[in-house]
């Protein structure tokens, strides 16, 4: 049979099918938590938010937005102080990756792909992201991440077999209150 006339499960190599069970056992499982951000938090991310904190974030990111930076400018605003860049949450949790437990089965902690075992593995990248922001950020808030796996599914494309991993994180606040939402899709191509 010619390789245009099959199925994409059977174009699919053993370890890819094993690969795609093992993914869709864990939709609606919750991820383990990424903490990237050393410079940020060196104690790790149960501390509470600083503003000296915040403002390295939007330094580093070139946003100087006085609301970051300015009390007085802060306090006469409708938020009524300092309060964090809404992608601020990227320096606690990466909520727009694909957490190392999932991606753990392809690539080392070194990002060294496990070729013995897939071999037709040819890369990865974020296919889609979404935010949605509820709450604003203010020193002294502790954030709370919880993603979890939303979808998993094959299709074909052009010249490669692509397997698609989406998830949800979700951030609240110490009182509970639901901060933001991430939405992200990433994509794992086969030859």
């Amino acid at each position: 049979m010619a390789e245009k006339d099959m199925t994409l499960e059977e174009k699919m190599a053993p370890e890819e099918r094993e690969l795609y069970e093992e993914f869709k056992k864990r939709i609606g499982l919750e991820f383990v938590p990424q903490h990237p951000h050393d410079m940020f938090f060196p104690n790790g991310t149960d501390e509470p938010v600083h503003w000296s904190r915040i403002k390295r974030w939007a330094t580093v990111n070139g946003d100087f937005n006085a609301l970051w930076f300015d009390e007085e400018y802060a306090k006469q605003s409708r938020w009524g102080g300092i309060i964090a860049p809404p992608l601020y949450l990227l320096a606690m949790d990466d909520g727009v990756s694909v957490p190392a437990d999932f991606t753990g089965a392809i690539y080392s902690p070194d990002c060294v792909v496990n070729r013995e075992k897939y071999p037709t593995f040819r890369g990865s990248m974020q296919a889609n992201c979404e935010w949605e922001f509820f709450e604003p950020i203010r020193p002294g808030d502790k954030i709370d991440t919880r993603k979890q796996c939303s979808d998993v599914f094959w299709k074909q494309g052009k010249r490669f077999r692509l397997l698609f991993v989406s998830g949800e994180t979700t951030y609240t606040n110490q009182n509970g209150q639901l901060v933001a939402r991430g939405h992200i899709g990433a994509v794992y191509m086969f030859k």
